[in-house]
């Protein structure tokens, strides 16, 4: 069922997705600069214009405020923003404008970790830090080569669990886990091959779901490693590329960016699934 469809003609194209402890649900909107949020009547524009921005990862706090990840080329621009109030997004961290930023998530204690999926970094802001800094830099993060959106897309989505970092790498097709160690990287363990996924979701069982991109499809992963194809373009997909858990089933975005059809939306996939897991980390003021 498709839950919201968007305007790819206008740049409307759901990039990331979260849903918020009171049931709204919020995506981002790629090359819109912009985040929609169910409760609202139009989309937010994360940052001033007339500045250049991609606006692409999407994670919230115990507060239900709400994080984007913006790529640009200003340098007042690049970076994390947060959603203060309706319509009031102040930076959070910086970042550098050569950053090609994607997904972001928490951890418990509210460091912030966030891909760069042009060079194959992790960027991570400490608590009380305003600078996103490298923390990661591995071969097994990289693109492949710069000729086409999947092969130029290495690490892209990120999810903290159990004491250890998962990140897909697009590009490589590969999920991977990463220790962290005292806030460091510990050892990198490539979990699954054959993936070529966008971002994920895990639920209160350990269960994985992907958006897997090129394939169109939505993947699940039992934690015995049982993988079954959840849905397909059949289903309202077209470049599926991040994640909702609900108490329900699914939310997906897809991007409209394979085909022609450029088929942007919000779909859920109602089937029956663990309690929504993500952190969600009391953050200062």
């Amino acid at each position: 069922m498709i839950l919201k469809a968007f305007d790819h003609s206008a740049g409307e194209m759901p990039e990331n997705i979260v849903v918020l402890t009171d049931g709204t649900t919020c995506a981002t909107l790629l090359m819109a600069g912009a985040v929609w949020l169910s409760s609202s009547e139009e989309p937010e524009r994360v940052v001033p214009e007339p500045a250049d921005a991609i606006v692409v990862g999407l994670a919230s706090d115990a507060e239900d405020r709400l994080y984007a990840a913006v790529r640009s080329t200003t340098a007042t621009v690049a970076g994390i923003w947060r959603r203060e109030g309706p319509r009031r997004w102040v930076r959070f961290a910086a970042s550098e404008t050569r950053a090609g930023l994607n997904g972001i998530t928490f951890a418990d204690d509210g460091t912030l970790f966030a891909a760069d999926s042009v060079h194959g970094e992790i960027l991570r802001c400490a608590p009380g830090d305003d600078t996103l800094r490298l923390w990661l830099a591995d071969e097994r993060l990289a693109p492949v080569s710069p000729d086409d959106a999947v092969s130029s897309t290495g690490v892209n989505g990120l999810k903290v669990r159990d004491g250890a970092l998962w990140a897909t790498n697009t590009a490589q097709g590969t999920v991977l886990r990463i220790g962290i160690d005292a806030g460091r990287p510990g050892k990198v363990e490539q979990m699954y091959t054959g993936i070529p996924a966008d971002d994920f979701a895990f639920d209160s069982s350990g269960t994985l779901y992907l958006a897997v991109h090129p394939r169109n499809t939505v993947l699940r992963i039992a934690p015995d490693g049982a993988m079954t194809v959840l849905a397909t373009e059949a289903d309202g997909l077209d470049g599926p590329s991040a994640i909702a858990v609900v108490d329900d089933g699914l939310l997906v975005t897809s991007l409209g960016m394979l085909g022609s059809t450029h088929n942007c939306n919000i779909a859920h996939l109602p089937l029956g699934v663990a309690a929504p897991v993500l952190p969600r980390p009391r953050m200062p003021r």
